[in-house]
């Protein structure tokens, strides 16, 4: 028997090749530890990417955030803004309706119930009643005091309220509080207007105050105090109630903080997922191109070089683990007369039909390549001396009785075989590689369409 005959040709090498067997491994098991191994390599490839997306969502989340903050305190200037000129307004008409009561040297109303004299005016030298033809008597408001009075009818109510005020105030109710010193001695230094939002008894008002000059009219009744035109002479002080536009900036606070946080969110997921779709689109390149660049695209099985590096890789697996390693070596006989009569193109059709049942045959787990030309290279992983044989001869069986016919061209075609199993020699797979190229040129030296077993 065949098998006999290499065991009687090996007897000699049989200490040399006597390995520790183990149980073959489950396909199953071999895949997913290659499959995890790849995706590991990608997860180690698109790394910079992950480093990229990472920083890269820093840098908008604080552009974003910067951007809704920057939008938020611009609301917010915009909306004391807008109460600074309503102040201003309200401000600029007192003013206006103090020039026009002073430009007339003050105006005098009917003393009736509730109507008195100012008591200040006196002391100033001025008489400030007057008694009309008829008996009627007339008192005196001057700008001071008609801003006073009209003052009070405003502190009835929760709107805006007004007071003129001086550092040397005439009328003692006319005396500066905390905001309002503050500013008459900030006018004293140049500034022009002074606001500032004041909390007091659990609500918040916007104060706000312009200095008073003293006008040439304004002397009649300050010209006792030693002011001079031009000077300034106090300050009308304005107070709008700010607590529901405290509450409302308070409201556009969480607002934009939202906003920001939901904008985030949806620019991140999206910067991902387009980073997700773009490092699959990479991925499956990246795998079409590693897949190209160990298929041979002729035959469809693995190319010469990563035969060989899973040659090599095997090879080194065994060493480590004690296990056995067998090589096949594959050469289609006489294909150069195939060529020559038929025609390279019925020739490839040849190589692609002798590669397709060699891989249909193989076991699962072994591992089979074109080597170049017309051989092809199977790498058998913890396969004993007779599995081989066995494996070796049915491959060569089936393709001897294959007929294989294109475009009327039909021939049958043999095959020679060398095979090697690893031994305590093989120093390396290079080693291996030679003995079963070695039992291949016996095997044609022998008559083609035969195995042969390097010992």
């Amino acid at each position: 028997m065949l098998l006999q005959r290499y065991s009687d040709l090996c007897a000699k090498n049989t200490k040399k090749t006597a390995f520790s067997l183990i149980l073959i491994k489950k396909q199953a098991g071999v895949n997913m530890k290659r499959l995890g191994s790849f995706a590991s390599r990608l997860f180690d490839m698109y790394s910079p990417v992950r480093s990229f997306l990472t920083h890269l969502s820093w840098v908008l989340a604080v552009v974003i955030a910067a951007l809704y903050l920057g939008i938020y305190y611009r609301n917010d200037k915009l909306l004391l803004q807008g109460v600074r000129d309503q102040a201003s307004s309200a401000l600029d008409f007192i003013v206006k309706t103090r020039t026009w009561n002073s430009g007339y040297g003050a105006v005098y109303v009917e003393k009736q119930t509730g109507v008195e004299t100012n008591p200040y005016i006196g002391k100033l030298g001025i008489e400030p009643d007057i008694e009309a033809i008829d008996g009627r008597v007339f008192t005196m408001r001057n700008p001071a005091m008609m801003t006073r009075e009209l003052s009070n009818l405003f502190e009835s109510g929760e709107g805006l309220q007004f007071k003129i005020t001086s550092l040397k105030p005439v009328n003692p109710e006319n005396r500066p509080d905390r905001f309002e010193e503050s500013a008459l001695r900030k006018f004293e230094q140049g500034v022009q207007e002074v606001w500032e939002v004041e909390k007091k008894n659990g609500s918040s008002h916007f104060r706000f105050m312009k200095p008073l000059l003293i006008e040439a009219p304004c002397l009649k009744c300050h010209s006792v105090t030693g002011y001079k035109v031009g000077e300034i002479r106090g300050g009308i002080s304005i107070s709008i109630p700010f607590t529901p536009l405290e509450k409302q900036m308070k409201i556009n606070r969480w607002i934009f903080l939202l906003l920001s946080l939901v904008t985030i969110s949806l620019v991140l997921w999206a910067l991902y997922y387009m980073a997700g779709q773009m490092v699959n689109q990479l991925q499956i390149a990246q795998e079409q191109l590693r897949e190209a660049s160990i298929t041979d695209p002729l035959t469809g099985m693995k190319n010469r070089r990563f035969i060989m590096e899973r040659l090599e890789d095997e090879f080194q697996r065994s060493q480590r683990l004690m296990t056995p390693l067998g090589l096949i070596m594959i050469d289609i006989d006489h294909f150069k007369s195939i060529n020559d009569t038929y025609g390279h193109l019925f020739g490839d059709y040849v190589l692609k039909a002798v590669a397709g049942l060699i891989v249909e045959n193989k076991r699962i787990y072994d591992i089979a390549g074109r080597f170049g030309g017309e051989e092809f290279l199977i790498v058998a992983p913890e396969v004993l001396p007779e599995d081989i044989v066995n494996l070796a001869e049915r491959i060569r069986v089936i393709i001897e009785q294959e007929v294989m016919e294109d475009k009327g061209n039909v021939v049958k075609v043999t095959i020679s075989i060398g095979m090697a199993v690893m031994n305590s020699e093989d120093i390396s797979s290079e080693t291996l590689l030679s003995r079963a190229d070695n039992a291949l040129y016996k095997a044609k030296r022998e008559g083609r369409n035969r195995v042969s077993m390097a010992c």
